[in-house]
């Protein structure tokens, strides 16, 4: 089975080197590595291992592409799967500046998830749009009133939920 090395630093508090990709990328069933870091050279030496490279982060999906990434394993495409999709298509047919175009219109879905802490937002996101994904586990509590209102008008900019009437 195919394995997908994540580096996280956000959530481990260490970068996984290019040195250490190198030796995993020997390991004949390493074939990718989701990378959430914002370093462009160390994305681009990633893939000249031979490696798929998946942004883990939302907003690197653009870029990544630049550099011959594949696509992206993300929180936002919860919301915004379809026209991910579409992008990473358009990118792949040529058409870089169609896909830049549509980076730049989902640039709501990532300021969505910035309005708390994951998975807080994207939580809310998918209970405004009607899918009940369940409860939050403590120390996590739901979005406030203020960030729940936040999320919603990312969304209405999405044009994913229509403008609350005043």
């Amino acid at each position: 089975r195919p394995i997908v090395v994540y580096n996280i630093p956000g959530r481990v508090v260490l970068n996984l080197e290019t040195e250490a990709i190198a030796e995993l990328a020997e390991i004949p069933t390493v074939r990718a590595v989701k990378q959430a870091n914002d370093d462009l050279e160390q994305a681009r030496r990633i893939v000249g291992l031979g490696l798929d490279l998946y942004a883990g982060d939302d907003d690197l999906i653009f870029p990544f592409l630049g550099l011959g990434g594949r696509g992206g394993v993300c929180v936002h495409t919860h919301v915004v799967g379809p026209q991910v999709k579409e992008m990473v298509e358009r990118f792949r047919a040529g058409d870089v500046e169609g896909a830049r175009a549509l980076d730049d219109e989902l640039r709501p879905s990532i300021e969505l998830l910035r309005v708390a802490p994951n998975p807080i937002a994207i939580k809310c996101a998918l209970n405004l749009l009607g899918h009940e994904v369940g409860g939050l586990r403590l120390p996590l509590v739901g979005a406030t009133d203020e960030e729940r209102e936040a999320v919603r008008g990312c969304l209405e900019r999405l044009g994913l939920l229509q403008p609350a009437a005043a």
